[in-house]
């Protein structure tokens, strides 16, 4: 049995792309394992991804919201049946919750997993969304597990050394922070991006790309309509790197806009899924820009 979807193939336990391939997992009893979803490859971005899974090597997704950073690994950890787990790092988050703690009941202490140690444990795929917003502890807690020795230490419980599972997998996911539109990030320290062999940049989907995405995530079937909609994205997204505003135009936000512009006025829709997101500056620039459109 096969699957294929764009230039991906899955056949006889291996997901092939490009010149990559992964084996795909045999565990089929993992609550972790992400559901099917609509998902189009664009450029190589997958292949380069899958091709440092295959060899293991942890992997820095940079761009904007919405480009499909998360979903680009949510969708890898489908097609090859391996557990995707999550975690924000929203510069509030304690080494406790991302590693572990002591905990104390009636009986004494007891130590309780993070999130880091579940996933190297069972062997699944852990995103650390917003790493440029972690705490230094993080941070230096990442730079054992990202080494040539790869493990973490529990200096806070036993001493334990924990090594992940051979199915472990690391991903980390950034907004830009050059041009301060990402209110907590900051640049990404220099020694932990040395820690991460594969750094992909990702940007918006092509035109035809996001169209037939947007159409179905949003399940608008008005493609003359969702066109224009992309049109007006696209020319947002231009005025962003002109500095006309300051505000970006997501795929997400798109899709948002879509889906209710099926049942309304695409400007009265736009009113509720785009401009009310936007400063009032942004929001007069991105008017005129819809009045090109509609």
């Amino acid at each position: 049995m096969s699957t294929v979807a764009g230039n991906e193939t899955v056949k006889n336990g291996i997901y092939k792309i490009g010149r990559s391939a992964i084996p795909v997992n045999e565990n089929d009893e993992n609550p972790f394992v992400p559901g099917p979803q609509f998902y189009l490859p664009a450029g190589d971005t997958l292949e380069r991804m899958s091709w440092a899974i295959s060899s293991n090597l942890p992997v820095l997704l940079v761009g904007e919201t919405g480009v499909g950073k998360t979903l680009s690994v949510r969708h890898l950890a489908h097609m090859t049946n391996n557990g995707f787990r999550r975690v924000n790092l929203n510069g509030m988050t304690t080494v406790d919750e991302f590693v572990g703690k002591l905990m104390i009941n009636e009986k004494g202490t007891y130590w309780v997993n993070g999130i880091l140690i579940e996933a190297m444990e069972a062997g699944d795929w852990l995103l650390i969304d917003e790493i440029n917003a972690c705490l230094p502890e993080i941070a230096f807690c990442l730079h054992s597990l990202l080494d040539d020795d790869r493990m973490i230490v529990l200096s806070e419980f036993d001493g334990r050394i924990v090594r992940p599972d051979p199915n472990f997998r690391l991903f980390a996911s950034m907004n830009p922070h050059e041009n301060r539109r990402y209110g907590g990030t900051k640049p990404l320290n220099e020694a932990l991006l040395d820690r991460f062999p594969v750094s992909i940049q990702m940007d918006y989907l092509p035109f035809d790309v996001e169209v037939e995405v947007t159409m179905q995530q949003s399940g608008n079937e008005d493609r003359d309509l969702v066109e224009r909609m992309v049109r007006v994205a696209h020319d947002v997204r231009e005025a962003m790197k002109n500095e006309k505003v300051f505000s970006t135009f997501s795929t997400r936000r798109l899709i948002d806009w879509a889906r209710m512009a099926a049942q309304f006025d695409p400007m009265e829709a736009a009113a509720s899924t785009v401009l009310s997101k936007v400063n009032p500056f942004d929001a007069k620039v991105i008017e005129d820009i819809l009045d090109n459109h509609f």
